[in-house]
């Protein structure tokens, strides 16, 4: 007997004979026997998942009137309808889309009784044998006029069942809407949902899985704040993506943690869409929106598909711009310089911004051609981005406490510009017995060019430049073997090259080359046994590191292991833990001395190593029904040999550098997120509360905690939705290179939507109760220098936002709601 989950097949308008004989080729222990001109005009687009031979032929036949029969070890696969002559045609509606699972009867011409039947397939084609001429052919579906049609010819043609429109008596129909699996959670999007998102990001935020934290922007994170890896059907996504899908035929929502499938390229936490697949036809869906009152910006962003059998081609353009004058700080740097003499020289640098103009335009262009067939995904994408920030100018005064240094006023000019090309492929395919293969190149060239000038009264004029060029090359292959009940086999061989080139002038006059290149190899494996799930992964990197003459080749271990344990469909417990290196960035390692201001210098570390980090990850789900839902969750993250700016002190000012290794950097937080329906599911509460710690080491010796929450009330009435959103001021860590403490103030928003078939038209209301233009408020203190500022740009200041997206469609609808990203920027190795 074969093993539990041996049979997994995906099927696209196959020939039934073939489908039959590919699972024989598959499972040759099998003996199926069947008459191939009976079943040849029997298609299937079946999706097959069972763990025994009798249903996986069942699962493949479908509502094809063909029977299986098991005697002993043989299995009988047999037309149930014989004849001499076969009918064929098509059944669609008024809308011209095809009728399915139409009940097609053959009656008697003379007495109407009925001589043989057939169903319609997802087409809304039929083809039914019969031994008699000049039948009438009966047509009926639930939900269309029944039709009677006399056939004169065996090709019947196509048949128009018009829409026949029925009182029905409320029905309400409480199924599980969200369920949790040993190794996935699913849920799926309701029609009120997805009425009133505009991305595919908007449908998560109202959908509240709870296993997500609070969507903003399009960031798509776990509670904890762990990054979530996209993916629409099964091949990879972004933010901008899921900006461009239609909404309205997403199916369902999964949620991974550590996942199996290797079409998800070992991601540790996923959300994968699974979208309606159609055969062909296009659509267009623009979106765009805008700010008013601050911060004025505009965006837009257009996607249009195209396919035709297998192939799919879409085209995406965006635009981005903002023009804006309230940018800049409120800066108070403290310098505490050993003199000479052996006395310590402290004074403090407070610097205001008086007056500030940020211009900022992006333009996107991207090209994507997808094939999709029974055993092949392939996706192949171009893409190229032009970045300009021709002007970002910032006036202020300068006071120094006690005066040693005059008081003065201070100019700074910062421009850039950056291209950016790109080519991204994507390749899966499944093999005979049970194998599979990903194999993932990848390919990215930039240019950017940045230039600044700082210049103060009483002080000579700063300027300084930097050309930067860099190229990417990547390629992954991941080969996987499903042993059935004895688990997953999967084997994962990485290599990267990255390739900086970067001439500085100005202050430091020299030309960096910076090459590091990686190999990467593992090992996973992964077993459900009844409600446990558990995954592990070893392996190891091998780095080449080159920074003009200097040479490094670190190697390093990488493991991961998970366990998750769903005990019903309403309860899930999972754990993990993992290890693994970080490249540091090239631009960290320039030697050269960079003069930010007559007091500041920087400079980078050409002997930095990977850092190592170890992260620690626990979460308890509860979903007793469609109207409640609860996550508990833990998060423990350690980083150690890491690299760490450092601030050293001369008798004239301060030299940044970047040392390793340092103390150090302990994070984590823990907390429950929720959300309750009331009102038949109009009214929805949710929120979360979290607790963040922090421990940040040498050279900074300093922790840090935070709580933090939000709460919103949603509720729905017709084409409406109304939504209020409070978030608490928060607390966290600017990254683990450096010391900063960053407090960000608490935000409110009203958000009004409306939507139709065509329309989703939305306008949001920031903050209406604070009209100042402070936003953050950043901490640093070190052995020389600390900085406390507080940055202005108004994104907590009052404002408007209106966005609104149209989607025409034309044609049958397509297949794979997966469109192509508008992500992805020019990378450098400019010492920042």
């Amino acid at each position: 007997m074969a093993n539990a989950k041996t049979f997994s097949y995906r099927f696209k308008s196959t020939p039934l004979p073939i489908a039959i004989q590919r699972i024989m080729e598959n499972n040759p222990e099998l003996d199926i026997n069947f008459i191939y001109d009976e079943l040849e005009n029997y298609t299937t687009s079946a999706t097959v998942n069972a763990d025994n031979a009798y249903s996986a032929l069942r699962q493949t036949i479908g509502l094809n009137p063909v029977s299986v029969i098991k005697s002993k070890n043989t299995y009988y696969v047999e037309a149930r309808q014989h004849g001499k002559y076969t009918y064929t045609g098509k059944a669609i509606g008024t809308d011209n889309e095809p009728v399915v699972a139409a009940t097609v009867m053959l009656l008697a011409p003379k007495d109407s009784t009925v001589v043989t039947y057939g169903i319609t397939d997802e087409y809304g084609r039929f083809s039914i044998p019969c031994d008699l001429q000049k039948v009438v052919a009966k047509f009926s579906c639930l939900g269309h006029t029944t039709i009677y049609h006399r056939c004169n010819t065996f090709n019947i043609g196509t048949i128009i069942l018009p829409e026949h429109a029925v009182a029905l008596g409320e029905i309400k129909v409480a199924g599980d809407n969200a369920r949790l699996y040993a190794d996935r959670s699913t849920y799926i999007p309701t029609q009120r949902q997805k009425n009133a998102s505009q991305s595919g990001s908007d449908l998560l935020d109202h959908m509240a899985i709870p296993q997500l934290g609070l969507i903003s922007d399009g960031n798509i994170t776990t509670n904890a704040g762990k990054p979530v890896a996209v993916f629409i059907n099964y091949l990879p996504a972004s933010g901008s993506d899921l900006q461009a899908m239609r909404i309205s035929d997403v199916k369902k929502v999964e949620f991974y943690e550590n996942p199996s499938d290797p079409r998800l390229q070992g991601n540790q936490y996923v959300v994968n869409y699974i979208v309606q697949e159609y055969e062909y036809g296009g659509y267009l869906k623009t979106f765009g929106h805008a700010n008013f009152i601050s911060n004025p910006m505009g965006e837009l962003l257009a996607n249009l598909r195209l396919q035709r059998k297998r192939m799919t081609y879409d085209i995406m353009g965006s635009t981005y711009h903002y023009n804006r004058g309230h940018i800049g700080s409120e800066l108070t740097e403290t310098y505490r310089l050993p003199q000479d003499n052996g006395d310590v020289k402290e004074f403090t640098r407070y610097s205001t911004t008086s007056s500030s103009k940020d211009k900022h335009d992006w333009y996107f262009a991207t090209l994507r051609a997808t094939y999709n067939s029974d055993n092949i995904q392939a996706s192949s994408q171009v893409k190229g981005r032009i970045d300009r920030q021709p002007t970002l100018k910032r006036d202020g005064c300068v006071i120094y406490t006690p005066q040693d240094y005059p008081n003065s006023s201070y100019s700074s000019l910062f421009s850039s510009n950056s291209q950016y090309l790109a080519y991204e492929g994507y390749y899966f395919f499944i093999l005979p017995r049970r194998n599979s293969l990903t194999f993932t190149p990848s390919y990215s060239y930039s240019h950017t060019q940045e230039n600044t000038e700082y210049e103060e009264t009483g002080y000579s004029r700063i300027l300084n430049g930097a050309k930067d060029n860099t190229s990417k090359v990547a390629a992954t292959l991941k080969y996987s073997h499903d042993f059935g009940r004895g688990g997953n086999l999967l084997l994962n061989a990485k290599g990267s090259y990255e390739y900086n080139r970067t001439r500085y002038s100005g202050s430091a006059t020299a030309l960096d080359r910076a090459k590091s290149s990686r190999i990467e190899l593992e090992a996973a494996y992964n077993i459900t046994v009844g409600n446990f799930y558990g995954a592990t992964s070893f392996g190891w990197d091998w780095d080449r590191l080159q920074f003009n003459d200097f040479i490094d080749k670190p190697s390093t271990p990488k493991a991961n292991i998970s366990l998750r344990y769903a005990p019903n469909r309403h309860n899930s417990f999972s754990l993990s833990a993992s290890y693994e290196s970080w490249l540091p960035s090239p631009s960290f390692k320039s030697d050269k001395i960079i003069e930010a201001s007559y007091l500041m210098r920087y400079t980078g570390n050409p002997n930095l190593i990977p850092a190592k980090s170890y992260d620690f990850d626990f979460t308890y789900t509860w979903v007793p029904d469609n109207n409640f839902n609860l996550s508990a969750f833990a998060w423990a993250w350690f980083v150690g040999d890491r690299y760490v700016y450092d601030y050293e002190a001369t008798s004239t000012g301060i030299l940044r550098t970047i040392k390793q290794p340092m103390g150090s950097f302990i994070q984590g937080t823990y907390g429950i997120n929720g959300s309750a329906r009331f009102l038949d599911r109009s009214l929805v509460l949710s929120g979360r509360i979290g607790h963040l710690f922090n421990h940040n080491g040498m050279p900074y010796n300093v922790n840090h905690s935070h709580i933090n929450w939000y709460a919103r009330a949603r509720y729905y009435i017709g084409n409406w939705n109304f939504t209020l959103t409070y978030s608490s001021d928060n607390g966290s860590a600017d990254g683990c290179m450096n010391g900063l403490w960053a407090y960000g103030k608490s935000d409110w928003y009203i958000t009004v939507g409306w939507s139709d078939s065509h329309w989703n038209i939305r306008g949001d209301l920031f903050n209406f109760t604070r009209w100042n233009w402070r936003n953050s408020h950043l901490i640093m203190h070190s052995k020389y220098y600390d900085t406390d500022e507080i940055r202005l740009n108004g994104n907590n200041r009052a404002f408007i936002q209106l966005s609104a997206t149209y989607t025409f469609g034309f044609g049958k609808k397509i297949k794979n709601d997966d469109e192509p990203s508008v992500t992805g920027s020019a990378s450098s190795g400019i010492l920042k």
